[in-house]
Protein backbone atom coordinates (compact mmCIF):
# COMPACT_ATOMS: atom_id res chain seq x y z
CA UNK A 1 0.00 0.00 0.00
CA UNK A 2 1.48 3.31 -0.76
CA UNK A 3 1.51 6.06 1.83
CA UNK A 4 -0.38 8.88 1.60
CA UNK A 5 1.90 11.73 -0.47
CA UNK A 6 1.36 15.11 1.39
CA UNK A 7 2.86 18.67 1.70
CA UNK A 8 3.54 19.35 4.93
CA UNK A 9 4.11 23.30 6.10
CA UNK A 10 6.84 23.08 8.85
CA UNK A 11 7.56 25.31 11.73
CA UNK A 12 10.18 27.33 10.32
CA UNK A 13 7.11 28.28 7.21
CA UNK A 14 8.75 26.38 4.63
CA UNK A 15 6.75 23.48 2.62
CA UNK A 16 8.16 19.71 2.99
CA UNK A 17 7.02 17.16 0.18
CA UNK A 18 7.44 13.54 1.99
CA UNK A 19 7.17 12.07 -1.16
CA UNK A 20 10.50 13.80 -2.69
CA UNK A 21 12.07 12.45 0.33
CA UNK A 22 10.83 9.12 0.45
CA UNK A 23 12.31 8.68 -3.13
CA UNK A 24 15.76 8.33 -1.75
CA UNK A 25 15.34 6.55 1.67
CA UNK A 26 12.94 5.69 4.46
CA UNK A 27 10.87 7.95 6.82
CA UNK A 28 9.62 7.56 9.84
CA UNK A 29 6.34 9.91 10.69
CA UNK A 30 5.90 10.82 14.16
CA UNK A 31 2.63 11.73 15.48
CA UNK A 32 2.46 13.73 18.37
CA UNK A 33 0.88 16.82 20.53
CA UNK A 34 2.34 18.96 23.39
CA UNK A 35 -0.14 17.77 25.64
CA UNK A 36 -0.08 14.16 25.22
CA UNK A 37 2.17 12.99 28.38
CA UNK A 38 3.30 9.54 26.51
CA UNK A 39 4.57 11.35 23.76
CA UNK A 40 6.41 13.64 25.95
CA UNK A 41 7.74 10.31 27.73
CA UNK A 42 9.46 8.49 24.43
CA UNK A 43 10.43 11.77 22.40
CA UNK A 44 14.01 12.17 24.07
CA UNK A 45 14.84 8.84 22.93
CA UNK A 46 12.84 9.35 19.71
CA UNK A 47 15.02 12.89 19.24
CA UNK A 48 18.27 10.71 20.22
CA UNK A 49 17.24 7.69 17.76
CA UNK A 50 16.60 10.47 14.64
CA UNK A 51 20.32 11.86 15.27
CA UNK A 52 21.72 8.26 15.07
CA UNK A 53 20.40 7.72 11.50
CA UNK A 54 20.32 11.07 10.40
CA UNK A 55 22.37 10.24 7.48
CA UNK A 56 19.85 7.29 6.58
CA UNK A 57 16.62 8.14 7.69
CA UNK A 58 14.24 11.21 7.60
CA UNK A 59 12.33 11.49 11.12
CA UNK A 60 9.35 14.18 10.34
CA UNK A 61 7.43 15.19 13.15
CA UNK A 62 3.10 15.81 11.93
CA UNK A 63 2.08 17.46 15.54
CA UNK A 64 -1.87 18.63 15.57
CA UNK A 65 -3.99 20.08 18.71
CA UNK A 66 -1.40 22.23 19.49
CA UNK A 67 -1.43 26.35 20.22
CA UNK A 68 2.31 27.65 18.77
CA UNK A 69 3.91 28.31 22.08
CA UNK A 70 3.30 25.26 23.62
CA UNK A 71 4.55 23.56 20.21
CA UNK A 72 7.94 25.52 20.00
CA UNK A 73 8.08 24.95 24.23
CA UNK A 74 8.07 21.08 23.45
CA UNK A 75 10.50 21.18 20.44
CA UNK A 76 13.03 23.02 22.47
CA UNK A 77 12.34 20.53 25.74
CA UNK A 78 12.66 17.83 24.15
CA UNK A 79 15.61 18.62 21.67
CA UNK A 80 13.68 17.79 18.56
CA UNK A 81 15.90 18.82 15.85
CA UNK A 82 14.21 17.21 12.83
CA UNK A 83 11.56 18.63 10.71
CA UNK A 84 7.74 19.52 12.25
CA UNK A 85 5.08 19.74 10.54
CA UNK A 86 1.72 21.79 11.84
CA UNK A 87 -1.40 19.59 10.81
CA UNK A 88 -4.17 22.96 12.15
CA UNK A 89 -6.92 20.81 10.36
CA UNK A 90 -6.16 17.59 11.08
CA UNK A 91 -5.37 16.39 7.05
CA UNK A 92 -2.60 14.63 7.66
CA UNK A 93 -3.38 12.70 10.82
CA UNK A 94 -6.64 11.48 8.74
CA UNK A 95 -4.81 10.37 5.43
CA UNK A 96 -2.76 8.07 7.85
CA UNK A 97 -5.59 6.79 10.40
CA UNK A 98 -4.46 8.59 13.25
CA UNK A 99 -6.97 9.09 15.79
CA UNK A 100 -5.03 10.31 18.36
CA UNK A 101 -1.66 10.51 19.81
CA UNK A 102 1.41 9.14 19.89
CA UNK A 103 1.85 6.94 16.48
CA UNK A 104 4.24 6.36 14.26
CA UNK A 105 4.02 5.81 10.47
CA UNK A 106 7.27 4.38 8.84
CA UNK A 107 7.39 4.76 4.96
CA UNK A 108 10.02 2.73 2.71
CA UNK A 109 12.24 4.10 -0.17
CA UNK A 110 9.74 4.51 -2.88
CA UNK A 111 6.76 5.18 -0.65
CA UNK A 112 5.30 1.78 0.45
CA UNK A 113 3.45 2.55 4.11
CA UNK A 114 5.29 -0.37 5.75
CA UNK A 115 3.61 -0.06 9.12
CA UNK A 116 1.69 2.35 11.00
CA UNK A 117 1.82 1.98 14.98
CA UNK A 118 -1.20 3.62 16.79
CA UNK A 119 0.23 4.63 20.54
CA UNK A 120 3.67 5.05 18.69
CA UNK A 121 6.75 2.57 19.79
CA UNK A 122 9.41 3.26 22.15
CA UNK A 123 12.86 3.77 21.00
CA UNK A 124 14.44 0.67 21.31
CA UNK A 125 11.44 -1.06 19.26
CA UNK A 126 11.76 1.18 16.42
CA UNK A 127 15.55 1.27 16.52
CA UNK A 128 14.79 -2.48 15.86
CA UNK A 129 12.55 -2.10 12.66
CA UNK A 130 14.90 0.39 11.26
CA UNK A 131 17.50 -1.66 11.47
CA UNK A 132 14.96 -4.75 9.61
CA UNK A 133 14.28 -1.78 6.92
CA UNK A 134 17.93 -1.03 6.28
CA UNK A 135 19.73 -4.09 5.54
CA UNK A 136 16.62 -5.38 4.16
Amino acid sequence: MAAPAVLLPLTDGSVLNVADLWAQRPVVLVFFSSWCTQCAARQDALSELARGYADRVLFVGVAAEDKDTDLQDYLRAHRVDYPVAVDRTRAVWESYAVREPPAIALVAPGGALLRGFTGGLDAPALDARLRELILA
